[in-house]
C-alpha cells in the first residue's frame, strides 16, 4: 500500500500571489497623497523585517496596522485585484490544485478578506484557510485584527495546530514563519518557494528550493480515488 500523499500547506503572500496583499491594500489606500511613496516604504520596510526574522511578526503586523486607514470597500477591492497577481506558475497549474484542493490548506500572516477570492479562483476552499481577520470600527473600517482566531493568538503554529491535519505536511512559502513550522516539528518538510521573492536566510535552511511550483513533483500525482 502507499502511502498517504503528504498535505501541502501554501504560505498566501509573494507565494500563491505574486505581491504582499497589506502592502497592496496600503498602496491602495494612499491614492493621491503627496507622500505616499515615503509612507509605503515605510511599510514595505516593516513586512521584510518580519519576513526575514529581523523582527516579530507580531512587532511587524502590529507596526503595519498603525499606518493602515483602510474600509470595508477598500479591503474588498483588493481581494478581487489580488486575483489577477496570481503567481504565474501557481495560475498555470490551478486546475490540478483544485484536482488536490482536498490535501491543500493556506495558512498564512495574512487576512482571510484578501485571501478568500484567490482561493475561488483557484479551486481551493475556503474552510481550510487559516489566517488573520480584520476587526472593524463602528464606520466600517481596518480596525486591527480580530483576537479570536488561532493565527491572531498563536501565530502560524497555532494555526496549523488547530487544522487538525494528520497526513505528513509539507509547507511551502517564502518567509521565516513558514520554515519555523518545520523546525518546530510540526511539518515533515519545508520549500522555500522562490519564484516571487528569494531570501537567503530562509532558502539556505529550506529542505528544496521551488523556483516555480512545476517543481512540486507531489502536484503531479492524481488524486486518490473517493471512498
Amino acid at each position: 500500500m502507499n502511502p498517504p500523499l503528504p498535505t501541502l500547506v501554501f504560505d498566501f503572500d509573494s507565494t500563491l500571489v505574486s505581491v504582499e496583499g497589506a502592502d497592496e491594500l496600503f498602496r491602495h489606500t494612499l491614492s493621491g497623497r503627496p507622500d505616499a511613496s515615503e509612507i509605503l516604504a515605510r511599510f514595505q520596510a516593516l513586512t521584510d523585517a518580519g519576513m526575514e526574522g529581523r523582527m516579530s511578526y507580531e512587532a511587524s503586523l502590529k507596526a503595519r496596522l498603525s499606518l493602515l486607514k483602510a474600509s470595508r470597500e477598500e479591503v474588498e477591492a483588493v481581494g478581487r485585484d489580488l486575483v489577477a497577481r496570481i503567481t504565474p506558475s501557481v495560475w498555470t497549474l490551478r486546475a490540478r490544485l483544485a484536482l488536490h484542493a482536498h490535501r491543500i490548506w493556506i495558512v498564512s500572516g495574512g487576512f482571510h478578506e484578501l485571501i478568500e477570492p484567490v482561493a475561488d479562483a483557484l479551486g481551493l476552499l475556503r474552510e481550510q484557510v487559516r489566517a488573520q481577520r480584520f476587526r472593524w470600527d463602528e464606520e466600517d473600517r481596518v480596525a486591527g485584527v480580530d483576537p479570536r482566531t488561532p493565527m491572531a493568538r498563536g501565530g502560524k503554529p497555532e494555526a496549523l495546530s488547530d487544522a487538525g491535519i494528520t497526513n505528513p505536511i509539507w509547507i511551502i512559502g517564502d518567509g521565516t514563519t513558514d520554515l519555523e513550522l518545520r523546525e518546530r516539528g510540526l511539518a515533515e518538510r519545508f520549500y522555500a518557494f522562490t519564484e516571487n521573492q528569494r531570501r537567503s536566510v530562509v532558502v539556505e535552511r529550506a529542505d528544496g528550493e521551488l523556483t516555480s511550483l512545476d517543481q512540486l513533483s507531489t502536484l503531479n500525482h492524481p488524486p486518490p480515488e473517493p471512498l
